[in-house]
């Protein structure tokens, strides 16, 4: 039964962690966003994110959390500002630097900084 139950829940790991990644405006009067995105640093590839547009969204705060269990993705979490007002596209890029920068996965994710700085995003 215990084997049953681990099973259950690695594969539930592996269906959740597949899923492309979650964002959302923090409760602080949408002054920041946070975007979250699946990682498993045994793989080599990491996220490495860019923006354009008029506007500008600077990264205040960045943080890896580990799976529980060993080879488990975790998840890799960025939190950006608004510093300047306008349109930004915000990109992530999964690569792997040392192996001439392969390329996984991409995210996009369309931000709107406002005159007051608060953010919205699609």
């Amino acid at each position: 039964m215990k084997r049953f139950a681990l099973g259950i829940t690695i594969i539930l790991s592996l269906i959740l962690s597949s899923c492309a990644s979650t964002a959302g405006n923090s409760e602080e009067d949408n002054k920041t966003i946070t975007i979250t995105l699946p990682e498993n640093p045994s793989t080599g590839y990491s996220w490495i994110w860019g923006q354009m547009g008029a506007g500008h969204i600077e990264m205040i705060d960045e943080s890896f959390t580990s799976g529980t269990l060993i080879g488990e993705p975790g998840v890799h979490t960025f939190t950006f500002a608004g510093t300047e007002p306008g349109h930004v596209t915000l990109t992530f890029s999964s690569r792997q630097p040392w192996q001439g920068g392969g390329v996984g996965d991409t995210e996009a994710f369309s931000v709107t900084v406002y005159d007051d700085m608060t953010i919205s995003y699609l």
